[in-house]
């Protein structure tokens, strides 16, 4: 068995079911492997290396399995980039497997050599290079292992052209049962720490709990749900949370921070006297800044996270727990009710904030948007429409531009992973391919791209992927004929100097669609797009609906600052 053998059968005892990649010179040899086990492991050829690692990464959201995907070298390896950082940042366990030239061949200049654990060292969480093919087994086991415990992340291996052509032994081709899916080897917290925290959990007067992505990827909803329920907590998350909670729950504020939420959930949380922040890293967007809630010691804050470096980072905390989210969450619901039974402390069942009057007076106060019938059309009435007519069990795959405060802040969200953004970088180009890895994962559930048309050019060539694997998904295209989040930028900061942000209003991407083989087509009327989009969640055809959408300098989407920013203006 050659070491290309050894490691597709290594995939195999890992249950993988789709690697995600494009061929080069270097790969021959894995590819031939692949060939002879192509009815355990499905190879999805994807247009360029970018997209296989977005696809991959869908993937691994949305399965509970890590993704994979594979590259070949030079500029193939260069192209996974963008999608191991967004993996890795966004804590999705991603492995990366890079075909190189021969060792034998190292530092002569060989056509496409390059430094490869130079390259993805600053965004995986480990890169080893297979220097010997006996090393086989051990390195894809270490591979899967660090990927999927601890915080999860994207891990690379390089693979030599010569070192995947050595014989090797058949010994070792077993997998590490923990590590076929995520969280591997979850960890709880010490009792001692619970304790304190449930402590001051029953203390405080107005907490707030606000989750991030680590209690999605951790499957906690059902216990976050219980502590905010046991302690009258209201919850709000942060994008790549959304789903932490159900948004139709009487305790659900939404997406807080500076961008895609509601007004009245920020207000709550300044009002809070305690915060507690569950997998969640605690950055600038959720936090606006560090403001909310203030840093200056004035609000107690709790910190529950996987990774003990995020304790603390950003605010001074009253207690970390170092713990998975579901086994910490659950660990503090105990203790809670272990203290509230023997009546230590103070405690009141009673909501503090009125949730459900604040939520109605926001969607009133939306509805002449919602239902406007301007044209171009208006994005609060697109995602109103989504909310609904797509299925609950359905998945969303949106791109970080246009869409994201508009799903964030009006797609009501379930419990579980159906939103899927990228927020680690906020790359363009990722809803295309992100489908294929969503539908992939979740094959009978219905699954939706959103994307600006920005995103669409920047990743167009898989619509081809989309076809050729005949995936019924549903692609809305926000089209305003511009990068229209810097060009509300330069309207709202630089005095209206738009500077290379307007596209040609002749692009038809329709046609497009057509043309690679979806169905396509191009809504101007708001009163046309219900039945388009009802009949494309029907049809069982890839679709590609091209919306004229208002831009943002004419519709400030919800984002804290902008909104902020055009009251005081207008104010004066």
């Amino acid at each position: 068995m050659r070491a290309a053998e050894a490691i597709v059968a290594m995939l195999k005892a890992y249950d993988v079911e789709y690697i995600f990649g494009v061929p080069g010179d270097t790969s021959t040899s894995l590819y031939d492997a692949l060939f002879t086990a192509r009815d355990a492991i499905t190879h999805v050829l994807a247009r360029d290396e970018r997209a296989a690692a977005f696809m991959a990464d869908a993937y691994a959201r949305l399965s509970g399995k890590p993704g994979v995907c594979e590259a070949p070298s030079g500029a193939g390896a260069s192209y996974l980039l963008p999608g191991l950082a967004e993996a890795n940042g966004s804590s999705i366990p991603l492995i990366a497997l890079t075909t190189d030239i021969p060792l034998a061949a190292e530092g002569r200049n060989v056509l496409t050599e390059m430094d490869q654990a130079g390259l993805f060292a600053p965004v995986t969480k480990w890169r080893t290079t297979l220097r010997r093919g006996e090393m086989t087994t051990e390195v894809v086991r270490k591979a899967f292992r660090l990927a999927t415990s601890g915080r999860a992340g994207a891990v690379q291996v390089t693979l030599p052209k010569d070192v995947l052509d050595e014989e090797v032994g058949e010994h070792s081709l077993h997998a590490e049962p923990a590590c076929l899916r995520y969280p591997a080897y979850r960890i709880g917290p010490d009792l001692e720490t619970l304790a304190h925290a449930a402590e001051a959990l029953i203390a405080a007067r107005r907490p707030v709990i606000v989750a991030g992505g680590g209690v999605v990827i951790s499957g906690a909803h059902a216990e976050l749900t219980a502590l905010a329920e046991l302690i009258s907590s209201p919850v709000g998350t942060s994008i790549n949370g959304q789903g932490s909670l159900g948004a139709s729950h009487p305790l659900s504020l939404g997406v807080v921070g500076g961008n895609g939420a509601r007004p009245y959930a920020n207000d709550i949380v300044a009002q809070a006297d305690l915060v507690f922040f569950i997998g969640c890293r605690t950055d600038s967007v959720t936090t606006l800044d560090w403001t909310l809630p203030s840093s200056q010691g004035d609000v107690a804050i709790l910190q529950m996270d996987i990774d003990p470096g995020e304790l603390g980072n950003s605010y001074p905390v009253l207690v970390g727990l170092v713990s998975d989210a579901k086994l910490g969450l659950a660990g503090l619901v105990g203790a809670i009710r272990d203290q509230l039974a023997t009546g230590d402390g103070h405690h009141s069942r009673e909501p503090w904030a009125d949730i459900a009057g604040l939520r109605e007076t926001w969607w009133q106060s939306e509805q002449p948007r919602i239902r406007s019938d301007a044209s171009p059309i208006k994005p609060q009435r697109i995602l109103d429409t989504i909310s609904r007519l797509f299925p609950p069990e359905g998945v969303i795959v949106a791109d970080a531009g246009t869409p994201t405060p508009y799903v964030s802040a009006f797609y009501r969200c379930p419990a579980g992973r159906h939103v899927v953004i990228p927020r680690a970088y906020g790359g363009l180009g990722y809803a295309i391919p992100g489908v294929i890895g969503a539908k992939l994962a979740r094959p009978t559930a219905p699954v939706l791209g959103l994307m600006g048309d920005g995103s669409f050019a920047m990743s167009a060539g898989d619509l081809e992927t989309i076809a050729r694997l005949g995936l019924p998904v549903t692609l809305i295209n926000f089209n305003n004929a511009s990068f229209g989040w810097i060009k509300a930028l330069q309207h709202l900061y630089q005095d209206r100097r738009y500077f290379s942000v307007d596209f040609s209003t002749d692009t038809d991407h329709a046609g497009i669609a057509r043309a690679f083989g979806l169905e396509g087509t191009r809504v101007e009327d708001p009163a046309d797009f219900e039945a388009v989009l009802g009949n494309a969640l029907s049809s069982q055809r890839p679709t590609l609906i091209d919306v004229v959408t208002a831009c943002e300098v004419d519709e400030i989407p919800p984002v804290h600052k902008w909104l902020q920013d055009v009251e005081g203006i207008l104010g004066h």
